[in-house]
């Protein structure tokens, strides 16, 4: 790499690190405004800014296509204002060095937010959940949202939450008998002991005899279910909540149970391709700046950069999801925006050049 691609790569490195920052700022405001009216005295201030702050390792790694557009458009807007690239193209440097020089560091960084999406995010995340989940418990409220729902062998079950040492929370088993219901068992918690052996904590358990309805409590209970305490822990967390790996791991235990596995291989494929997604928006930046904002101010191209991210983040919620809605393989639907922004900023580049 000579100095000139060093130079302009610092430019951009630099530009997208602030641009990251204040994304990333933008995001703690107005996380902390909206959540700000769920503190009470169990879930303190102390506990919002925890849940906050484990959050921002995902958030990191979702805003990088946005960033890299933003700030590459910052960093080589601020090259051309100064006519620098201006200088670059006359001594003969072409477009496509520039570009590469500039998708180097985005590249980096890209590869980088797929190391936090792999080992950092998941973990932050599930930690975030669980604060959430003890501090509802501890103030009374125990809600059938936020969990998830499985059948497990001939019963219902409920899971508020679990972590990834296999231990469950707030946990309902709801046990029917044909049409009729048999009984609700309730734990506070619960944890593997052996094979299908699971020990339930704190348990109560309703039982719905044909003329009375028969209520009692005990301090351990013996559940037997066929799932594994890695399965469990899966389908308790959200798929944004989970590593490539995990999410493969589930997706292939859904389909060899013959279940609807397309959220979670969506959430896979959105995270597996973001560095694509980066660099082909690295592109259009790159187009954009030799093209019609060659003499714009650098409000305007924050503007730009800002309209061409929102159109890019929800094309993609939209054809990933459709394809969902229309049973398409989310693949195909994650690609298309991204295909499309990379088929235009090639095309654009090669006119300016």
């Amino acid at each position: 790499m000579t100095k000139i691609d060093k130079y302009i790569a610092s430019s951009v490195l630099w530009a997208f690190l602030i641009v990251a920052v204040v994304l990333l700022g933008l995001d703690f405001a107005l996380t902390f405004i909206e959540q700000i009216k769920k503190v009470n005295d169990n879930y303190t201030i102390q506990s919002l800014l925890q849940v906050i702050l484990f959050r921002l390792p995902g958030k990191l790694a979702e805003y990088i296509p946005v960033a890299s557009l933003i700030g590459t458009l910052m960093g080589l807007g601020t090259l051309a204002a100064t006519s620098e690239l201006t200088v670059m193209r006359a001594a003969g440097m072409p477009i496509w060095r520039i570009g590469f020089a500039a998708c180097q560091p985005i590249l980096l960084v890209s590869l980088l937010g797929m190391g936090i999406s792999e080992f950092v995010a998941p973990m932050a995340e599930q930690k975030a959940n669980l604060i959430e989940k003890f501090k509802g418990q501890e103030s009374g409220t125990f809600s059938l949202t936020g969990g998830v729902w499985l059948k497990a062998d001939n019963s219902f079950v409920y899971i508020d939450a679990a972590d990834d040492m296999g231990k469950l929370y707030g946990i309902q088993i709801f046990s029917p008998d044909g049409q009729k219901l048999k009984n609700i068992i309730t734990a506070s918690s619960a944890q593997h002991t052996e094979g299908s052996q699971w020990q339930l904590n704190n348990v109560t358990e309703t039982i719905f005899a044909s003329d009375h309805v028969e209520k009692k409590s005990m301090e351990h209970a013996n559940w037997n279910v066929s799932i594994t305490p890695e399965h469990l822990f899966l389908a308790s967390q959200e798929p944004d909540a989970l590593s490539l790996s995990q999410l493969k791991n589930y997706q292939t235990y859904l389909k060899q149970q013959k279940l609807d596995g397309a959220q979670y291989e969506l959430e896979f494929w959105i995270t597996a391709l973001r560095p694509i997604a980066s660099l082909a928006l690295v592109l259009v930046a790159l187009s954009s700046v030799f093209g019609p904002l060659r003499s714009s101010t650098m409000g305007g191209r924050i503007f730009t950069g800002v309209i061409i991210g929102l159109a890019f983040q929800n094309a993609l919620n939209l054809f990933g999801r459709m394809s969902v809605a229309i049973n398409f393989p989310p693949v195909i639907g994650v690609s298309i925006p991204i295909i499309i922004c990379l088929l235009a900023g090639i095309i654009l580049v090669r006119r300016r050049g």
